[in-house]
């Protein structure tokens, strides 16, 4: 091709060229200085890779590419000459052929070689750009898998950890119950059996819908009726929007069951909690109120939280960094508000089936 350009050139400035009749002849004589690097060239690239330019130590690379392309500047002139006396033969019929190696027909070779010597700088650049591209992506990927799976298992762990607590707390109820009320103790043994199966279900999955949480919930509140008869009342004010928004799996029961054990500790009067959730500014807003004595100043900033508490902080920071809200403020008519604001992003799985397993295995 560059031979093929060079010759145009040739032929459109110099009105010298040869007739129609002779510009084969003379084209494939253009050539002759060309055609030697269709073999040269496979070995210059290899050249250029075994001493590479613009790397460290290029300067002992470029010296030694000097060194080699003086014999293959000479080698090329040699096989010029040859094509050219063929072409004298084939095309003129004259074996009164001339054959001399001349200077400037090196330099000529030596500029085709370096030529090729930059070819192959920047082919082989450009192929060690494409692959360090697709090195970095393919990194890029796998650190985000790696990154998934992590978060995957730190979430895994927290939640480990959380429905332990949660199950001792139960069991320890049912264990007073037993002696007290032994049918409010079954009662509160069958509720609990179907609690675990949804919660052991949705074990594989982080998120889940607002609305299956909200179902989780009841069932939950179910059991801890049975422990607080009539001394206990749930209400749920849940903006209809909102339901489908996907929300930590188990992120209620750890809220409901501090307000249940700590908020409505000590208290005579009945105890009601109350569950809302609302959407607001692009985010979900979920609140657990309840109407106990509240928290003073002093347990506000000293108080440590719990296990329930503090592995759902610890869930909204690994899975909405930067992009969660968790606070905890006492009322000014009494009681204790936790607010959880996280973005919202919606979900298609529903309560439907659940509520629906969850009544059935009662009814058994």
């Amino acid at each position: 091709m560059v031979g093929s350009l060079s010759y145009a050139r040739h032929y459109l400035q110099d009105y010298s060229a040869a007739p129609r009749g002779k510009m084969l002849a003379e084209f494939l004589g253009w050539l002759t200085c060309f055609y030697p690097w269709i073999i040269f060239a496979p070995l210059v690239f290899w050249l250029e890779r075994r001493f590479p330019l613009g790397t460290r130590g290029w300067a002992k690379n470029l010296g030694w590419l000097v060194v080699a392309g003086v014999p293959l500047a000479y080698l090329g002139t040699v096989a010029t000459q040859i094509l050219g006396v063929i072409l004298q033969i084939l095309f003129q019929g004259s074996s009164n052929v001339t054959w001399q190696i001349q200077l400037p027909e090196v330099g000529v070779h030596l500029v085709l070689y370096w030529t090729t010597v930059g070819g192959a700088y920047v082919i082989r650049s450009r192929i060690q750009l494409h692959d360090r591209e697709q090195q970095a992506a393919q990194l890029a990927l796998e650190k985000s898998q790696l990154e998934s799976t992590l978060r995957q298992a730190e979430l895994e762990t927290l939640r480990a950890r959380l429905n332990p607590h949660f199950l001792f707390n139960c069991l320890q109820n049912i264990s007073v119950l037993t002696r007290e009320d032994p049918q409010g103790a079954s009662q509160m043994l069958a509720r609990l059996g179907v609690l675990l199966r949804t919660a052991l279900r949705r074990d594989g999955t982080p998120e889940t819908t607002l609305a299956s949480e909200i179902a989780l919930t009841e069932n939950y509140v179910a059991v801890e009726k049975v422990r607080f008869a009539d001394r206990l009342t749930v209400l749920f004010d849940i903006a209809v929007e909102s339901e489908p928004a996907l929300v930590p799996t188990f992120l209620l029961q750890p809220l409901v069951e501090n307000a249940i054990v700590h908020g409505l500790h000590g208290i005579q009067r009945m105890g009601v909690i109350s569950i809302r959730s609302t959407i607001e500014s692009g985010n979900l807003i979920v609140m657990v109120v309840d109407n106990g004595t509240g928290l003073s100043v002093q347990n506000t900033t000293s108080m440590g939280l719990g296990i329930g508490l503090s592995s759902t902080c610890e869930r909204l920071e690994k899975m909405y960094p930067q992009q969660h809200s968790f606070s905890m403020r006492s009322l000014p008519e009494g009681g204790t508000e936790v607010r959880v604001a996280i973005p919202l992003r919606l979900g298609t799985l529903h309560a439907g089936a659940i509520a629906d397993e969850q009544t059935a295995a009662v009814g058994r």
